[in-house]
């Protein structure tokens, strides 16, 4: 009996194993990926926090009019820079320092010596050096305010410090990147090259070049897919297990977050999936039969 020359691919046992290999193969890159992805976005994460620890301090002018003292909190707590604030007037500061050390050194001197102080931490849009100048010069504009005190040392250190790490990484980065496109070009090429004879029986039979290429690409774009998926829940897997010993990671990864990474994942899977299966048929298409062997 005649064997069907249908373009759709066919299945054998060995196949089959070559499917298992090329979704392990493929989920075992994406991982990979996947993690690059997940350590970036961390990277991000820390580098937004170490900048807000560069907090802001202002001191207000000792025995201020109380309409006016509120009007400047007002100002700092709307300020668009701002994220949020604590307040410590003036009185309390001296009982606290007074019971650091253990005397009354108001009633020596007759006086509070210190002022109201608003402590401000940054919104991260505005953590940089070049931003937050131009914040604290707006806030010393503010009537009543005495003194504006900022870490500036601080911040000039951490961006110092994040952009010599800056390009290290990123090579390091688009190194991964191209070797995980590698593996999967390669996996691909490897599972349409054990179906090389079926592609040419088909174009021989008078198939045409697209109808013969769309099963595979196809066949592609569901590997990429599961192999996404597998990819996202072992990292989930992972994510959890981290949590469970370090709960301030939980707060990085929220339901929305871990589906914009599920996404990115399909995305890559399907694309490189897609498109390495049509680059290694259209290979075979033009390839001689005697030179298939």
């Amino acid at each position: 009996m005649a064997r069907s020359t249908s373009s759709n691919p066919r299945y054998t046992a060995s196949q089959i194993t070559t499917a298992v290999t090329t979704t392990v193969g493929m989920t075992l890159t994406l991982l990979m990926m996947g993690l690059l992805i997940v350590m970036a976005y961390l990277g991000s994460q820390w580098e937004k926090q170490l900048r807000q620890e560069a907090r802001v301090q202002v001191f207000f002018q000792r025995e201020l009019d109380a309409t006016l003292l509120e009007s400047a909190r007002e100002t700092l707590r709307t300020d668009p820079s701002v994220e949020r604030v604590s307040y410590l007037d003036a009185a309390t500061a001296s009982r606290e320092l007074e019971l650091e050390l253990g005397e009354s050194f108001v009633d020596f001197l007759g006086y509070i010596p210190l002022a109201d102080v608003m402590d401000i931490q940054m919104k991260g849009a505005w953590s940089t050096t070049e931003e937050l100048t131009l914040a604290v010069e707006r806030m010393e504009q503010i009537p009543g305010v005495e003194e504006v005190v900022w870490q500036k040392a601080l911040l000039q250190q951490i961006e110092s410090t994040l952009d010599r790490l800056f390009w290290p990484l990123l090579g390091l980065a688009l190194v991964f990147l191209l070797a995980a496109i590698a593996l999967i070009n390669n996996t691909i090429r490897l599972t349409v090259y054990a179906r090389r004879f079926i592609i040419k029986t088909m174009q021989l039979v008078g198939a045409h070049p697209q109808s013969i290429r769309n099963p595979f690409i196809r066949q592609g774009l569901l590997y990429g897919v599961l192999s996404a998926s597998l990819a996202f829940a072992s990292i989930n897997g992972l994510l959890f297990a981290v949590q469970w010993h370090n709960t301030s990671l939980a707060a990085f990864f929220s339901p929305l977050t871990l589906l914009i990474l599920w996404g990115i994942l399909l995305v890559l899977g399907a694309t490189l999936g897609g498109i390495s299966t049509a680059v290694a048929v259209n290979r075979f298409l033009r390839k001689r039969l005697d030179s298939l062997h």
